[in-house]
């Protein structure tokens, strides 16, 4: 793609205007500090989230409906709706604004409208569906109806794992892999723009290029049946490639070790960039053995089994003594967009984690509303209207429920 405009960078500064509750279902009130000065651009301005609770859904009886096996995801329509996909039970659990069921969509099974082999399931604001597998896509209406099959081919397109759905209808990844005899070697990290029918997708935008590692898999056996496959333990403390989706169709991407986030146009070019000067963190013994204690806890015993391909396949991991680590620990953990295109930016805290850090709410256009404390609320699993959120619990017995909750303000703490 063409990358004609030039970069407009833009540091994020506080919001002053506040907003009634009376006009907007959301009050953004953000402090400007004291009035003999500007705030230093570092300096958090703390929040505080004013949420009530809306419903929940989850049942421990196994003849329930709310009765999930493994909940894949969760996204709400503009009517408010909610859409639960569970990918052992092989739907999507359709439910009201009041916690009640309004239908079903899809079911296990090959045909026509059935979940099979699914990897990833996408609502849009009109509940339109789409639907990726392992080598199809489906389509369907905003009131469930089968709309039509798409097959892929994974040797050409690849297999998709993660997308994210345009505005347009095209949906955008960084995560295809290859089965092609002589996969492409690429440079960076590219994120792909593709559409339904497509047989090949196009590169929106290539990341930064990662410093060269030992090669994740090791190696592969197979015997009584059975693949195992045994992969390095990787490098900690490397910067994710994450991107979200705004409503003009850009795309909000992270991929840096600073505290940088790009705004991509659909034509590839860099229209602006989202800044704080917050400095990572050096690597040092204690981050070190952080991530190796977090590496133990996550790999324990077997790591993943399956027969997607009607090969059993074991998947095993190198111990945690096998891992590298970069130099310094990325500012950003992730990004999420919410329903009013503001950038939910999780940033790491001082263990180096990926979820126990603050959370900046700033806009695409630079302005920075405040942080939300390691303490307070959280990024949710889906963003709504009408500051809806919904949550992926579980319980001392691991059963999974949704918890929706709506955002009533954001307001200065203390």
């Amino acid at each position: 793609m063409k990358r004609t405009n030039p970069m407009r960078t833009t540091n994020a500064h506080p919001v002053i205007t506040r907003f009634p509750l009376a006009l907007f279902p959301l009050a953004l009130l953000a402090s400007c500090g004291d009035a003999g000065g500007p705030r230093d651009p570092a300096e958090d301005i703390l929040l505080n989230a004013v949420t009530e609770e809306v419903f929940t859904v989850g049942s421990v009886a196994g003849d329930a409906w709310d009765a999930f096996g493994r909940i894949g995801s969760v996204a709400f329509d503009a009517d408010a709706n909610l859409h639960i996909f569970d990918n052992q039970a092989d739907h999507i659990l359709v439910v009201g604004p009041d916690g009640s069921l309004l239908r079903t969509v899809g079911g296990p099974g090959e045909g026509p409208g059935e979940f099979n082999n699914v990897t990833q399931t996408m609502v849009a604001r009109d509940g339109s569906y789409t639907v990726l597998g392992f080598a199809s896509i489906d389509l369907f209406a905003p009131g469930g109806e089968f709309v039509r099959h798409i097959a892929t081919d994974p040797f050409t397109l690849g297999i998709i794992f993660r997308a994210m759905a345009l505005p347009d209808g095209r949906l955008v990844t960084s995560q295809i892999s290859g089965m092609g005899e002589e996969e492409e070697t690429v440079d960076g990290r590219p994120i792909y723009v593709f559409g339904p029918d497509d047989s090949e997708a196009e590169t929106l935008y290539t990341g930064w290029q990662l410093p060269a590692g030992d090669d994740d898999l090791i190696d592969s056996e197979s015997s009584s049946g059975v693949t195992v496959m045994r992969f390095a333990a990787g490098r900690a403390y490397e910067p994710r490639l994450d991107y979200g989706v705004l409503t003009d169709g850009r795309v909000a991407v992270l991929d840096s070790i600073g505290y940088r986030i790009k705004l991509i146009d659909l034509d590839g070019s860099v229209t602006g960039t989202i800044e704080r000067p917050i400095m990572p963190l050096p690597v040092d013994e204690a981050l070190m053995e952080a991530a190796r204690e977090r590496y133990r806890a996550s790999t324990a015993g077997l790591i993943e089994s399956g027969n997607r391909t009607n090969i059993p396949i074991q998947i095993e991991r190198e111990g945690a003594e096998g891992l590298t680590f970069a130099e310094e620990v990325p500012v950003i953990a992730d990004i999420e967009v919410d329903w009013e295109d503001r950038i939910w930016v999780e940033r790491r805290g001082p263990t180096g984690r990926e979820d126990d850090g603050p959370i900046d709410i700033v806009t695409p256009e630079g302005d920075y509303i405040g942080t939300l404390p390691p303490d307070g609320l959280r990024t949710p699993a889906a963003f709504g209207p009408d500051g809806l959120m919904a949550f992926i619990d579980r319980d001392e017995f691991d059963v999974p429920t949704v918890r929706v909750v709506r955002m009533v303000a954001l307001e200065p703490a203390g």
